[in-house]
């Protein structure tokens, strides 16, 4: 029974094979004929169930069609081709099957005694599509040592080829056209072709190598950029599917065989995701490269929309997105929009680093070069996967022509030569970099010498006349000391109305606001000696003390009978309606503090007011009063309170008695070791107790040198003033 459907099956392929041959011409093999090649001359039967068999389909003949009227190509269909190959060879050669575009494939060789050799492949080792699960079609194929089934056309023989397929759903076969190579031919391109993929990984390599060690050491965001894209752009070669298999997995990683139950295989899934990771890297290099943000801020939300459509692409590529009842439709339409997408943005990119170059940034033009070669095999890549005739497959089917006309070898070149310039881009943007840095470094020293130059000059200028202005004010200031000096009692004043007497006047600037007074020597009888430390120093001060000068002038013109205490108040009335401090609008707030003493030597008696400023008095046996004045001042805008008004003081003193009115200038001053404590009253009391018995010239140079060295180093704060006496 057995043997009986053999020969019923022999003579269906022998009738089946005859049909067929008066159907279309054959394709004739002869020493002339290319090492790629394809009958175009066939028919295509459509089997919609997935499950028809060999022998089934054997059968129906009659159902074959030329290829043009099937209107779509569906991922859901399995097709059965037909095709006729005759030898007008002298010898035996050795063909294979072109499997690139085909999800699963398997050829059915039949010669003119009917026999039937099978062969299986898959274009894309142990692929999966859900529209076939459960069927014949959907089993995994075992792994060969070629992804092209190979069969022997023998001299002068003729063979009908039935082959099952069905169509990648991303990147499916263009055309029912099965290729035919001759595998010896191909053996050796081969062997060509290893050498070259070979050359391009290791030239990806060291360029991998060069930009990982250049951005450690720069820490420059282009360098880092460079590097991760090489990087990617390594490892998406090293896993390209180039002429029979997945190098990376091959020598690395064996998970060829391996499948994702929700996609496909997993060598094609890093494949595939390294290969978009490669452009969208690229982009962004090229970015940062140009600076597209800062220069071209529309093209950086361009390039930002096409990474997000890339993104969506690839998700819809790994996992099957694609999938639907017509195939070819679907991923060519994507596939499509995708290549103008790219091609767009590489010429986008272009023109951004032609108008950069432009622009004066020398480095951009190695962009502008390395992009040219990267878009032409980019694009003859694209052109494949969307079926539009890419300009690499006008080459001959020889040597290095060969090489480039396949998809993947092409673009693993293209992205090598797109490195290698990239690499001089680089290196040529830190060269030019590192130029304008000393171009510009240059021009800053020019310009600092220049600018020192013309600074001297003015520092010269502005100093002459600085030294102009200095020695005017300077010249004034002495003139000012010298009529303030004046307004100082006369020694007219001073002779035959005490037994000794000194003083010390050193204002903090060359004038001051301190000034002691004595009424005019045309009085007889009871005179007046006076002590005034006015607000602040310098001119202000000394103008303010020439106001208190005049006012005690006037108050006692006629004569001395005033008492100090009366005359203090006088004193602040002519200070506040002299600065016009008594009005509510008044823009000042100045005064003094004041120390009067009505000395009558007759009787030996003292009348003293103070306003802040006390007198002390010590005995010939050493002991010490310090009579306190009020605590107020005079002058200022607020009334004084009655309260705090001065008080007239009657002191009685001895022959040998000595008195002594200093300003806060000495009690104030800070210094010693820390420089935060005051000279104070009881260093000033402890110098007049222990020079008690010298004349005042002693007394007041024993307290000139005690506060200077009290003040060491310290910045004197304000006017210094002692008055020393004997009456």
């Amino acid at each position: 029974m057995k043997k009986l459907k053999k020969i019923i099956l022999c003579c269906l392929v022998l009738v089946f094979a005859g049909m067929l041959t008066t159907a279309h011409a054959r394709y004739v093999v002869s020493d002339g004929s290319p090492m790629l090649f394809n009958d175009k001359n066939v028919r295509v039967y459509e089997d919609t169930s997935n499950r028809a068999s060999y022998e089934e389909v054997l059968k129906k003949s009659d159902q074959f069609v030329p290829p043009d009227q099937i209107r779509s190509y569906k991922g859901s269909v399995t097709y059965w081709i037909i095709q006729q190959i005759s030898s007008e060879l002298d010898h035996d050669r050795e063909l294979q099957v072109d499997a690139s575009g085909w999800r699963d494939l398997t050829a059915h060789v039949i010669n003119g005694k009917g026999e039937v050799k099978r062969l299986k492949s898959t274009g894309f080792v142990g692929s999966f599509n859900p529209y076939l699960a459960g069927s014949p079609a959907a089993t995994v194929i075992t792994r060969f040592e070629s992804q092209f089934p190979r069969f022997l056309l023998r001299k002068g023989e003729e063979v009908t080829v039935l082959t099952r397929v069905n169509f990648h759903p991303i990147f499916p076969a263009k055309s029912f056209y099965i290729n035919f190579i001759d595998s010896s031919t191909f053996a050796e391109f081969r062997r060509f072709s290893l050498y070259m993929e070979g050359l391009l990984l290791g030239t990806l390599f060291a360029l991998t190598v060069f930009s990982l060690f250049n951005a450690f050491q720069t820490k420059d965001k282009v360098n880092t950029y460079y590097a991760i894209w090489i990087t990617i752009a390594f490892l998406s070669v090293s896993s390209l599917s180039i002429i029979d298999g997945h190098r990376l997995f091959e020598f690395f990683i064996d998970i060829e065989g391996l499948k994702a139950s929700w996609s496909d295989s997993y060598a094609y899934i890093i494949s595939i995701g390294l290969a978009f990771a490669q452009s969208i890297s690229y982009v962004l290099f090229a970015r940062h490269y140009l600076g597209i943000r800062t220069y071209f801020p529309k093209i950086q939300v361009l390039t930002n929309l096409w990474i997000v459509f890339t993104l969506l692409y690839c998700f819809l590529a790994l996992t099957g997105g694609f999938y639907s009842e017509d195939v070819m439709v679907q991923a060519s339409s994507m596939a499509r929009v995708y290549s103008l997408a790219v091609g767009l943005i590489l010429l986008t990119l272009f023109v951004c680093s032609y108008l950069r170059y432009r622009a004066g940034f020398g480095f951009a033009l190695f962009f502008t070069y390395a992009v040219v070669p990267y878009l032409i095999f980019r694009l003859g890549f694209l052109f494949g996967i969307i079926g539009l005739p890419s300009p690499f497959q006008a080459l001959p089917d020889s040597g290095f022509a060969y090489f480039l006309k396949n998809p993947w070898t092409n673009q693993a070149f293209g992205v090598c030569m797109e490195a290698l310039i990239m690499a001089l881009a680089v290196i040529s943007r830190a060269r030019w970099l590192q130029s304008e840095l000393t171009l510009s470094a240059k021009k800053q020293t020019e310009l600092i010498e220049q600018q020192n130059i013309v600074l001297e000059a003015k520092v010269e200028e502005r100093t002459q006349e600085l030294r102009i202005k200095h020695e005017v004010v300077a010249s004034s200031m002495n003139y000012a000391s010298r009529l303030q000096r004046g307004q100082l009692p006369r020694a007219v004043r001073v002779e035959g109305r005490f037994s000794s007497f000194a003083t010390v006047w050193e204002p903090r600037d060359t004038i001051g606001g301190d000034l002691y007074w004595i009424s005019s020597s045309q009085h007889q009888g009871p005179f007046i000696l006076a002590v005034a430390d006015c607000t602040g120093h310098g001119v202000p001060g000394a103008m303010l003390s020439l106001l208190v000068s005049n006012s005690l002038e006037r108050i006692y013109a006629n004569d001395t009978d005033q008492d100090p205490a009366t005359a203090l108040l006088s004193l602040d009335h002519s200070v506040r309606t002299g600065l016009n401090q008594d009005r509510p609008d008044s823009e000042s707030d100045d005064g003094c503090d004041a120390a009067v003493l009505r000395i009558d030597r007759s009787k030996q008696v003292i009348e003293f007011a103070g306003a802040k400023l006390g007198l002390f008095q010590v005995t010939a046996e050493g002991t010490l009063t310090r009579h306190k004045g009020a605590r107020c001042s005079l002058g200022y805008q607020d009334p004084i309170p009655e309260a705090d008004k001065p008080s007239l003081q009657t002191i009685h003193y001895e022959t040998g008695d000595v008195f002594a009115i200093v300003t806060d200038g000495i009690t104030d001053q800070p210094g010693g070791d820390t420089g935060k404590s005051s000279y104070g009253y009881r260093r000033m009391e402890a110098v007049l107790q222990a020079h008690r018995a010298d004349d005042a010239q002693a007394i007041t140079r024993a307290i000139l040198a005690d506060y200077a060295q009290w003040q060491g180093s310290h910045v004197r704060r304000d006017d210094v003033t002692a008055v020393v006496f004997r009456p």
